[in-house]
């Protein structure tokens, strides 16, 4: 199905869902102090097996330690400001048989599961019309790239929004919130890359601009047992720093390999990341949790497209940042979770 109908197909359930939250009266924030949320979790999982266990099982050491920090404040009658900073890192372990002696088991060094550094700022000017105007900067990266086999970055790449518009608040109170914003943004993404030897890294950077709209909702369910948190953030692009040099890439390759897809006008081609949490507190520290993730982002706009580079190098690069299909994460987890405020 192309992602165009989609969006559509999101965009008109999520418009279904705003009308009928619409209808809900909604408490109006009063001019006050800041008001803090913090929660810390730790999931964990693990499993070990002899080496002569009979079902030819396999041991695992999982860990994650997330956390989310919100800080906002209605300044006064006509100014609200919220900020939001998401942490997350884990990493697994396996038990795997050791190529000395297939006897017996070693465990595996840990490698990266889970990695996020989210943090998001919105001032938003409550006129109390129909709509706010907001303006908004929000980060993305990670705390250690590994994407390349010549070794590990730490916080790479760093993506840059600012984005100014429009907001409707269809519903706010202590437990709720539902909140639609549509306008423009322009972003910038900073990445270093490896150079050919391994020895070097080379630092790169693009910039981009086109017409954001994002969706950002807080409801309990199954009477408030159940904590639901979900954003959705469509990007659809108008320009792009490097569409030229995409341009050049796409001649170079071509002669390279005559049967390559012209890959120029894949940054146009909107971006979607849908993110949903479920969360439910058993007891005071003990909380199950899933998490849903659906991505779709065709041309990654950090991708390094270096006419330098010889023509197998800049292929390489290039198609390491596309991606046709949805991207999904899912994870489930059982751990201690605790809230400080």
């Amino acid at each position: 199905m192309p992602i165009s109908v989609q969006t559509v197909l999101v965009a008109c359930v999520l418009f279904v869902a705003l009308d009928a939250a619409s209808a809900e009266e909604s408490k109006v924030l009063e001019p006050g102090p800041w008001k803090f949320g913090t929660t810390l979790g730790l999931n964990l999982s693990q499993s070990a097996f002899s080496n002569n266990w009979s079902g030819g099982d396999r041991g695992s050491f999982v860990w994650v330690l997330n956390s989310d920090l919100t800080a906002g404040r209605q300044f006064s009658k006509k100014f609200n400001l919220a900020n939001q900073l998401q942490l997350a890192y884990g990493q697994t372990s396996k038990q795997t048989p050791d190529p000395d002696d297939p006897d017996e088991l070693r465990w595996e060094s840990p490698e990266k599961s889970t990695d996020l550094i989210q943090e998001e700022s919105v001032g938003r000017f409550t006129l109390g019309a129909f709509v706010d105007p907001y303006l908004a900067f929000r980060l993305d990266s990670q705390f250690l790239d590994q994407s390349s086999p010549l070794g590990s970055i730490g916080f790479n790449p760093v993506k840059l929004t600012e984005s100014g518009g429009i907001a409707r608040v269809f519903e706010k109170t202590e437990k709720s919130e539902l909140i639609t914003r549509l306008g423009l943004g322009f972003r910038q993404a900073f990445r270093k890359s490896f150079t050919g030897d391994g020895l070097e890294k080379v630092s790169t950077s693009t910039n981009d601009g086109g017409i954001e709209w994002q969706t950002t909702a807080v409801k309990p369910l199954s009477k408030e047992r159940i904590l639901y948190k979900g954003k959705l953030l469509v990007f659809a692009p108008v320009f792009f720093s490097e569409s030229g040099a995409l341009d050049d890439f796409d001649q170079v390759a071509l002669e390279f390999d005559p049967d390559r897809e012209e890959v120029a006008g894949f940054w146009r081609v909107p971006d979607v990341n849908f993110q949903n949490t479920f969360t439910a507190q058993i007891t005071k520290l003990l909380a199950v949790s899933l998490y849903a993730q659906f991505v779709y982002d065709k041309f990654d706009a950090a991708t390094r497209v270096d006419p330098s580079l010889a023509p197998e190098a800049q292929i390489a690069a290039v198609d390491a940042g596309i991606r046709k299909a949805m991207q999904f994460k899912e994870n489930l987890a059982v751990g201690l979770t605790y809230q400080l405020f």
